[in-house]
């Protein structure tokens, strides 16, 4: 699953898999469960892809940050979502030294946390992997199969340009 397929849905508790859009209503199902729902494209939706953390310098995407906390934690549970403040913060401030403490608030580090756990309990992290191998293996028979469309017209025009040559050498 890609950080684009999972929604955060204000005013709803926990994360959602896309499933559907259309103009009036986006068909998601929550994460680990098998049930469907409609929820108003007027509601506020967030996409994985669109959240990212606040730093001193540039904005880093939330799914770089789970990422590097999956490898941080080797893939074990982030502190609870009900740990302390500074516990919390020292946390993330561990994953992200750059992190802005002034923009970044405590309900921030602990949907941070909520949710990296939540995915790692579905092993849906780290992100990237299984996306990555395919295009990996798609990309040398992509530049395969236009160097060799791009082959045959070079060899044909070389063989027109002779046979060209050749009768312009005969007249």
């Amino acid at each position: 699953m890609e950080p684009k397929d999972i929604l955060a849905i204000s005013g709803k508790p926990g994360l959602y898999k896309v499933l559907n859009t259309t103009q009036r209503a986006i068909v998601v199902e929550p994460l680990g469960s098998g049930k469907r729902t409609a929820v108003p494209s007027s509601a506020r939706v967030s996409s994985f892809e669109d959240i990212s953390i606040f730093t001193y310098e540039e904005d880093l995407p939330l799914s770089g940050v789970l990422n590097t906390m999956f490898e941080l934690l080797k893939g074990q549970e982030a502190p609870s979502s009900k740990s302390t403040h500074d516990e919390l913060r020292e946390f993330v401030t561990q994953v992200v030294p750059e992190l802005d403490q002034e923009r970044v608030y405590h309900s921030d580090l602990k949907k941070l946390c909520s949710w990296y756990n939540a995915l790692v309990s579905l092993s849906l992290l780290p992100f990237g992997e299984a996306a990555e191998e395919p295009a990996e293996e798609g990309e040398p028979a992509e530049h395969a199969s236009s160097e060799g469309e791009s082959a045959e017209p070079v060899v044909e025009e070389e063989t027109e340009t002779a046979e060209s040559e050749e009768e312009t050498g005969e007249a």
